[in-house]
């Protein structure tokens, strides 16, 4: 079975903020596309291992005349290549023409993809509605990511009025995908009983969930749940435990946390060190 995925290793911007969705594009996490792959032929699969070799001149030299025939897999890893400016030169409306291609012949990722560029106006104008389009479509396809999106744009309200009730819902099937991002928020919405019903486990399991899968911001909630006894005993160690794992992602508030855990035991030097990382000196 064949399930490629492609973190784009120039978007470092990963802070688990509620618009990150906007900026990551995937290579492939749609279940539905392993019955696809099943009958792509062997040419094709080879300029994708090209591309994840990250050897795209030879990728798209590979899979454009497949792309030109029509093949969704090729035309989507295409428009990949032109969105992250690998050959060449970027060329956003490439992507968007690409994308667009394989998305309307029903390819997940692609269908992700397009949504993406709509909102956030790359290659294409920036219309959020149309992005909603294209990432239910994808979602009908069990895209976690177009899951996640669609639960940003409904709970935030871009492009669709806000609806709780459906932002819940497709952060929950998004998190049934392991999309860790999905996790957090739907914690975070639990955890501050702002726009539904306070539920302290609840979010202590969510939280959980996606700290397994490296969320930083997540990990530092953890931590600080262990520390506080909400919705949990108080564990002073597995909150240093998450404070640290945090810390060590970049989590600025995990970092002063930690750094006062460290100070309680007596840890003085190293509570120093994550004190000055937390002020951005090394």
């Amino acid at each position: 079975m064949y399930l490629f995925t492609f973190l784009l290793s120039l978007i470092k911007r990963y802070n688990y903020c509620l618009l990150c969705l906007l900026l990551l594009p995937v290579f492939s996490s749609a279940d539905s596309d392993a019955e696809l792959l099943k009958h792509t032929p062997d040419k094709i699969l080879q300029g994708v291992r090209l591309f994840k070799a990250k050897k795209y001149e030879e990728a798209f030299d590979a899979l454009l005349p497949y792309a030109k025939q029509g093949n969704p897999r090729a035309q989507f890893t295409i428009g990949l290549l032109y969105d992250m400016g690998s050959i060449r030169r970027m060329d956003k409306n490439k992507a968007v023409e690409w994308y667009r291609k394989a998305a309307e012949q029903g390819l997940a990722d692609a269908q992700y993809d397009m949504g993406v560029m709509f909102s956030k106006g790359e290659g294409i104008y920036k219309d959020l509605g149309e992005a909603h389009k294209w990432y239910l479509k994808a979602a009908k396809q069990e895209h976690g990511y177009a899951m996640f999106n669609l639960g940003v744009l409904y709970e935030r309200g871009y492009g669709v009025p806000v609806d709780i009730a459906q932002a819940v819902n497709w952060y929950e099937k998004a998190v049934n995908k392991d999309v860790p991002k999905a996790a957090f928020n739907l914690a975070h919405l639990f955890y501050s009983g702002k726009k539904i019903a306070k539920d302290l486990s609840r979010a202590f399991y969510l939280y959980q969930q996606a700290s397994k899968g490296g969320h930083a911001g997540a990990q530092y909630y953890l931590a600080w749940m262990y520390e506080q006894g909400e919705g949990i005993k108080v564990d002073f160690d597995s909150a240093e435990y998450w404070y640290r794992e945090s810390a060590l992602n970049g989590y600025k508030k995990a970092m002063w946390n930690y750094a006062l855990l460290l100070k309680k035991k007596g840890e003085l030097k190293n509570a120093e060190f994550w004190r000055k990382r937390f002020n951005g000196r090394d």
